[in-house]
């Protein structure tokens, strides 16, 4: 049973104890779980009371007149009479003798069931008599230690006139006597509608607000139906604290504390998240358990984080790849609220239908990217654990696909070589520092980070550009801390990708990539950073492009299911396929596309299959680089037209099953 809530039961007590004038009411969010406490909690300790409360739902009714029909239909005859601890003897009625535990149900149900038989209104209007004589269903329920429940009141506000409801429930305060309790959704009920203030000041008497004991029912929770290491796990205070809407650093953030209080949604994320470590936990047996719980608390923070956005329908599936996108940036002037934010730039005259699409999809974008930092902002970093983004969390709770077990191994795996890389790189270390717990320095160690993270720059000691980029902001922003000049900063910049870019031979399109998606992100005084890397990493690729196409021409004559590979996604594989930003299908020449269908294996009709399917049906970030790329497809429909055939292959059966399919629509797709 939940903990008891005992300023709330407390408080109801109070108010059947004295005379009142208008009903009680108890507010709460929607899915804080105030229904199910009042129902496991608050209801059979008032039967320990002596009192016979009686809970109904208003959900769905059409009028007043349908209230007493549910309240008797709801109302329970006590097992005795009980005055003062004295059993007194019942006296029989003919409603005695229908022998149900609900007293009133029996007549509830006979004038609902009356009311639905055909040839009765050939004599009597049944229905209209019995909505405009429910209120003599009261006769039966005595008012007496009766206090009547009603649920589902807001619903009811916009369906009912609201001074209509008033009055029904005046009816039952004051002119029968009996106690009512309203329960309500609080931010619904505060909101400044004419109709809920006038419902407020004329029914309501009192208000108690329901808050739960958020901590104490998620522990309650871990315990049940789970491992327990699990729930040792769970209930230890860096689990707990991520769920714990009094955490100080979601102090200011009203409305993921209200988030935090929602029941329904913490078992939404625990339930995942109980999936989640069982798999994880068979690959993290032999491991360090420090790194290996740091890795547990970032995926639960995440889930919880994504649960939460997911719920509330601000996250779909849809938008797995800008999650899967994320990295970490340097948090300086970052504010993250939960309401909107306008999108720079965009004209509102803009009323071109292909130009109005591409604006909405910009907002579109720049909201899920809002929505998925505010997670790793909010729930990740804020408790000091690791940023790690798992696709397949993000998966299974949006979309409720099977965990990618082999996958999120590789995920760790990933997390562990960068733990491996921060202990052993002072310099990365001393960034991690810097972006998770800056604040936790003095002034003088502050000096002391940034003269000596413009030196681990200024000697080239990183290896990745978002590493230069995150740094680069940190020293210009705290360059007056240090007798450095803006320019001296910058030289350092400069000087340090120069050194990492010499050492460079071959590029990781996963750093293009997150430069790409990331830069109008990136604080504008680094934005200068990210063009000199993409400037360096032009250099590279011109250098190295003959090399490329020399290669990926050889693996289409030689090994065409490893260049499918390299040039596709593959399932559960997180590698940024080669060549997305550059059309290399076009250096394939007409001739050897011949050579290759006449003498052409199985593989190797699935291999080009998942060539064309992947680069030009799937859903791509560089679309006129495919466009580039089709006279491949046209001259390979023209080879396989012209393809020789002295018998029939399996290989030919694959290019008729599959093959000429896809490009039938990838025809039908671009312009040829």
């Amino acid at each position: 049973m939940e903990p008891i809530n005992n300023n709330m039961l407390d408080g109801i007590r109070n108010y059947l104890s004295m005379e009142s004038t208008g009903a009680l009411m108890v507010s709460g969010e929607w899915g804080c779980g105030k229904t199910y406490h009042i129902e496991k909690v608050v209801m059979p300790a008032l039967q320990q009371d002596g009192w016979n409360p009686v809970k109904v739902s208003l959900f769905g009714i059409e009028s007043v007149n349908e209230m007493p029909l549910r309240i008797a239909d709801n109302y329970k005859r006590p097992e005795n009479n009980e005055v003062d601890g004295t059993k007194k003897e019942k006296k029989k009625s003919w409603l005695s003798s229908l022998g149900k535990e609900k007293a009133g149900k029996a007549l509830a149900k006979g004038a609902q069931f009356a009311s639905k038989i055909s040839w009765l209104g050939n004599f009597v209007d049944v229905e209209t008599l019995v909505n405009n004589n429910s209120g003599l269903l009261y006769k039966l329920i005595p008012t007496e230690k009766t206090v009547i429940i009603l649920d589902d009141i807001e619903r009811v506000i916009d369906t009912i006139d609201v001074h209509t409801l008033l009055g029904a429930i005046n009816d039952l305060v004051e002119h029968r006597g009996y106690k009512v309790v309203v329960i309500a959704n609080n931010s619904y009920m505060q909101q400044k509608d004419e109709a809920k203030l006038v419902f407020k000041e004329k029914v309501i008497e009192k208000t108690l607000v329901y808050e739960p004991d958020v901590v104490s029912i998620f522990k309650e929770l871990c315990g049940k139906n789970c491992i327990s290491p699990f729930t040792e796990f769970m209930t230890a205070q860096k689990a707990v604290k991520v769920i714990d809407p009094c955490f100080p650093s979601y102090k200011e953030d009203k409305g993921l504390r209200v988030e935090l209080h929602n029941i329904r949604i913490l078992k939404f994320a625990l339930a995942h998240f109980c999936k989640i470590y069982e798999v994880c936990n068979v690959f993290l047996k032999n491991e360090n358990k420090d790194l290996a719980d740091r890795f547990l608390l970032s995926l639960w923070a995440s889930t919880v984080g994504v649960s939460i956005e997911y719920k509330k329908d601000r996250l779909t599936y849809k938008d797995r790849s800008q999650f899967s996108q994320y990295v970490e940036l340097s948090a300086i002037d970052w504010e993250f609220d939960d309401g909107g934010r306008k999108a720079d730039g965009l004209l509102d005259e803009m009323r071109e239908d292909e130009a109005v699409e591409k604006q909405k999809e910009e907002k579109q974008r720049e909201y899920t990217n809002r929505r998925v930092t505010y997670i790793f902002e909010k729930l990740v970093k804020a408790h000091d654990f690791p940023v790690i983004v798992s696709p397949q969390m993000f998966d299974f709770v949006t979309a409720g696909m099977s965990l990618d077990k082999d996958a999120l191994k590789a995920v760790w795996e990933g997390y562990k070589s960068q733990e491996q890389r921060n202990s052993t790189n002072p310099a990365y270390s001393l960034l991690e520092k810097l972006m998770h717990s800056q604040w936790n320095m003095s002034n003088e160690e502050m000096v002391d980070a940034v003269i000596q993270l413009a030196q681990y720059v200024e000697e080239g000691k990183f290896c990745d550009n978002m590493a230069y980029v995150n740094s680069a902001t940190y020293l210009q922003h705290f360059c007056s801390l240090t007798s450095l000049s803006q320019k001296d900063m910058q030289t350092k910049i400069v000087s340090g990708i120069d050194k990492m870019y010499a050492n460079v031979s071959s590029l990781s399109l996963l750093d293009k990539m997150n430069l790409d998606v990331l830069e109008n992100d990136i604080p504008k005084e680094s934005r200068w950073v990210v063009e000199y890397e993409r400037k360096k990493m032009d250099e590279i690729a011109a250098k190295n492009l003959n090399d490329d196409i020399k290669e990926a021409r050889r693996q289409f004559n030689e090994d065409l299911p490893s260049l499918a590979n390299r040039l596709t996604i593959q399932y559960g594989d997180t590698k940024t396929p080669d060549f997305l930003s550059y059309p290399i299908l076009s250096h394939i020449p007409m001739e050897d596309i011949v050579n290759k269908v006449n003498i052409i294996q199985p593989k190797e009709v699935m291999a080009l299959y998942q060539i064309l399917n992947g680069r030009f049906l799937q859903q791509v970030p560089y679309p006129q680089v495919y466009d580039a790329e089709l006279p491949f497809v046209r001259n390979l429909e023209q080879a396989l037209a012209q393809k020789q055939k002295n018998k029939t292959t399996y290989a030919d059966i694959l290019i008729e099953d599959c093959l000429k399919g896809v490009i039938k629509k990838i025809k039908n797709r671009k312009r040829w």
